[in-house]
């Protein structure tokens, strides 16, 4: 984060990422980070409403043992918030992973995300025991 005094809802994302994978109960903090109508593009599919968002990150928690995201916020002059984040974990099966990429949200008046976008970059590995 650029300024530790000041959380962003795209803090608090990446930061409930991480905590989603050690502890499923975490799902229920979604509503506090994105709008009851929030779209979220990862890998060229929407997935809209806190419902749908739910069980997609039950899934995605479900593949990892665990993992560490770091990242950089700005709040750009438009209002809008951007991340480049960094990623490094263990999936349930033991391969380890790392991967890296941009998020793009956008947030309501009370600053949850109305919208996400998610550009991975193109260097992401994973390797098996």
């Amino acid at each position: 984060m650029n300024d530790p005094t000041t959380t962003t809802a795209l803090d608090r994302y990446l930061e409930l990422a991480d905590r989603l994978v050690a502890d499923p109960a975490a799902l229920a903090e979604l509503g506090t980070v994105f709008a009851a109508g929030a779209v979220v593009r990862l890998h060229d599919r929407d997935v809209v409403g806190i419902e749908a968002l739910t069980e997609f990150y039950r899934t995605f928690a479900a593949t990892f043992e665990e993992t560490k995201h770091f990242w950089n916020t700005e709040v750009l002059a438009d209002g809008t918030l951007r991340a480049r984040w960094a990623v490094a974990g263990r999936r349930t099966g033991g391969a380890v992973m790392a991967a890296s990429g941009t998020e793009h949200a956008t947030v309501d008046a009370c600053g949850l995300i109305t919208a996400l976008r998610n550009e991975f970059e193109p260097t992401g590995t994973e390797r098996s025991g």
